[in-house]
């Protein structure tokens, strides 16, 4: 049973994140301060650190968060499939609807690739966002393996090419990231210039990579 005083640390841990959040979507991380994350927060600028190592692991806690969404988007859509290419394929719906109605948590998980800081290798280094962010990242590539596993093991998939559930499950969430990235606002301005609409067209891609792992026909 957690003491008072630890529901009231991990409280505040949480408000924090909640202003940080709210911050970091209305000035975006470069330009938001932990200056403005402490006000927004109703605490002192000291007490930020006593929760928190920097800007970067404050970051890191809201990524848990946007993963563990992202989880369990995917283990709705896959809970009922029959068979483990259906469940690949709706590892990708899952993955689109996060993005179209979670795009800031996206953006979040997104921004985590380039800022380094998941570096440390023994847990007793980490910190507690660190932790929470790695521990989230596990619990989506294991449930996007197994969902590869059981496209093994019933031969739903072209086991000629897919051998290794966690490799196919890392080249799946590449693939459906990247593409994402690429249409994002900030992305490839061809789509304008070509007048595609970006929607259709990741639907079309989801569908090529699914393609790809189904079994061929003779």
């Amino acid at each position: 049973m957690r003491s008072r005083n630890s529901d009231e640390k991990l409280e505040r841990r949480e408000a924090i994140l909640d202003a940080a959040e709210e911050a970091f979507i209305q000035q975006r991380f470069d330009k938001t301060s932990m200056n403005s994350i402490a006000q927004s927060a109703g605490l002192s600028r000291a007490l930020l650190y006593v929760y928190f190592r920097d800007k970067e692991d404050i970051h890191l806690g809201l990524c848990a968060r946007a993963a563990d969404s992202l989880h369990q988007r995917m283990s709705h859509y896959t809970e009922k499939c029959t068979s483990g290419f259906s469940a690949m394929a709706a590892i990708g719906e899952a993955y689109l609807d996060f993005y179209y109605n979670e795009r800031d948590y996206f953006r979040i998980i997104t921004l985590a690739s380039g800022l380094g800081n998941v570096k440390h290798d023994t847990v007793k280094e980490m910190t507690p966002s660190q932790q929470a962010y790695i521990a989230a990242e596990k619990r989506i590539m294991a449930l996007m393996a197994s969902c590869v596993q059981r496209g093994i093991e019933d031969k739903s998939v072209d086991t000629n090419v897919i051998t290794d559930p966690m490799k196919t499950a890392m080249y799946m969430r590449g693939s459906l990231h990247g593409l994402i990235m690429l249409q994002d606002a900030g992305g490839s301005s061809l789509f304008d210039s070509e007048g595609m609409d970006r929607k259709t067209w990741l639907i079309q891609c989801k569908a090529l990579i699914s393609r790809a792992m189904a079994p061929h026909k003779n």
